[in-house]
C-alpha cells in the first residue's frame, strides 16, 4: 500500500484553512519537511511555528505529534483535524482521491497503490464534440426536433449556444457537454429527446470520472481574476436547471445529481466562490441532498443560503419555475445554524 504523505498534507491544509479554527491555527499543515522517515508539518491540534507533527512515510502511515503527543491513524487524524464524525475520515480519503466510480467492490489497497503516480484522468477529445455538432448535417429534421423541444422548455437560442447544446443525430439524443473547471471536456451527457421514450433517459459518453465536475463552473472560473469575478452562485441539480437560472441572469452551477462531493466543493473554492444558494429539486431526495450539501459547504467555510420554493402551486425545479415566470422572484435566506437549516 502506498500513500503520498506530502499530497495528503496539502489536501488537509487546503480544507483546514476554511474551518473557523483555521483562523486561530493558521500554521497547521504548513512548514513541510522530509526527515527521511517522516513528513513533518505544523500540528493541526495545537498552535506552533516549528513543525513537530509528522506522518510516517511507510505503511501503515502513523501520525504523531512529537510535541503534544498525539498518536493515531490517518483516518482518525482527518476526523480530529477537520471536525468530522467517526468513520468520515475514510469518506474523506474516498471523496478526495477516488474519481472513478465502479460497480465492483472497491479495493482501497489496490486504489491507493495505483492512484496518483500511475493514473492520469482521461479527457474527451474536443474533436468528439465537433463531430457531434456536425452530425446535424446528416439529419436536419432531427436536429430541429431536438432544438424545438429545448425551446419548448423555455430556452432561447443564445442560451443553447452558450452551453454548446446540440443533437447527436446518430443516437437521436440531446448533448450536454460536461467540462472541468478549467474548460477541458471530460464527458458528454446525452438525453433522450422529449418525454416519451423507451430505455435509459440519460447516457454518459467519455470518462466516467465525474466527482469533480460542476456543470457551468468553467464560465465562472474564467472571471475569477477579473473585476467581474463571481463570488456567489445558485446550486442546482441538472444542466437544464443551471441553464434556466443563467437565462434570467443568475449565476448558477449544476452538480449533476443530488449528491455534492467534496471534490466539487474544492472546485468551487478554486473558482473563487464564497457563497452558495442551495436549490436542488423540490422533492424528498432533493431536500436530503440540500441538508447534506449545506453541512459540507459550511465545513468548507462557504456562506450557505437556501432558496425557498413557492408553497403553492408546487414546482419541481428551476426549469418549471422559468416557464412559469417565477424563477427570478424567489426568496433566499441565509443559513446561520446548520442544525436549524430546514426547519
Amino acid at each position: 500500500m502506498h500513500i503520498d504523505p506530502k499530497q495528503l498534507i496539502e489536501e488537509l491544509r487546503f480544507s483546514f484553512q476554511y474551518l473557523s479554527k483555521g483562523l486561530s491555527n493558521p500554521n497547521a499543515f504548513t512548514g513541510l519537511n522530509d526527515t527521511g522517515e517522516w513528513i513533518m508539518s505544523c500540528c493541526p491540534l495545537h498552535t506552533e511555528s516549528r513543525a513537530s507533527f509528522g506522518i510516517s512515510k511507510e505503511s501503515p502511515y502513523h501520525c504523531n505529534c512529537f510535541f503534544c503527543g498525539y498518536l493515531g491513524t490517518i483516518d482518525n487524524l482527518i476526523e480530529n483535524a477537520l471536525d468530522l464524525n467517526e468513520g468520515e475520515g475514510i469518506n474523506f480519503l474516498v471523496s478526495t482521491y477516488i474519481f472513478e466510480e465502479k460497480s465492483r467492490t472497491f479495493d482501497m489497497v489496490d486504489y491507493i497503490d495505483n492512484r496518483r503516480d500511475k493514473y492520469v484522468i482521461p479527457y474527451l477529445e474536443e474533436s468528439k464534440l465537433v463531430t457531434l455538432k456536425k452530425s446535424r448535417s446528416k439529419n436536419e429534421v432531427l436536429f430541429q426536433s431536438g432544438m424545438s423541444y429545448m425551446r419548448g422548455r423555455g430556452f432561447k437560442d443564445c442560451t443553447l449556444e452558450t452551453y454548446e447544446i446540440c443533437v447527436d443525430t446518430k443516437t437521436e439524443m440531446l448533448v450536454f457537454p460536461q467540462r472541468t473547471r478549467t474548460g477541458q471536456l471530460r464527458f458528454v451527457q446525452k438525453r433522450k429527446i422529449g418525454n416519451n421514450y423507451h430505455g435509459a433517459k440519460f447516457i454518459n459518453e467519455g470518462s466516467t470520472i465525474k466527482k469533480d465536475i460542476v456543470f457551468g463552473l468553467h464560465f465562472i472560473n474564467k472571471l475569477r481574476t477579473t473585476t467581474n469575478r463571481i463570488k456567489r452562485v445558485r446550486m442546482v441539480e441538472s444542466p437544464t436547471d443551471c441553464m434556466s437560472n443563467y437565462q434570467i441572469g443568475i449565476p448558477a452551477v449544476s452538480i449533476n445529481g443530488r449528491i455534492l462531493f467534496r471534490n466539487q466543493v474544492r472546485e468551487l473554492q478554486l473558482a473563487g466562490i464564497e457563497e452558495v444558494d442551495l436549490m436542488l429539486d423540490n422533492d424528498k431526495a432533493g431536500e436530503k441532498g440540500m441538508q447534506d450539501a449545506a453541512i459540507l459547504l459550511d465545513r468548507a467555510g462557504l456562506i450557505v443560503n437556501r432558496v425557498r420554493y413557492p408553497s403553492f402551486p408546487v414546482f419541481k425545479d428551476s426549469n418549471e419555475l422559468l416557464n412559469a415566470g417565477l424563477l427570478d422572484r424567489l426568496v433566499t435566506y441565509n443559513v446561520n445554524l446548520i442544525g436549524a437549516i430546514f426547519k
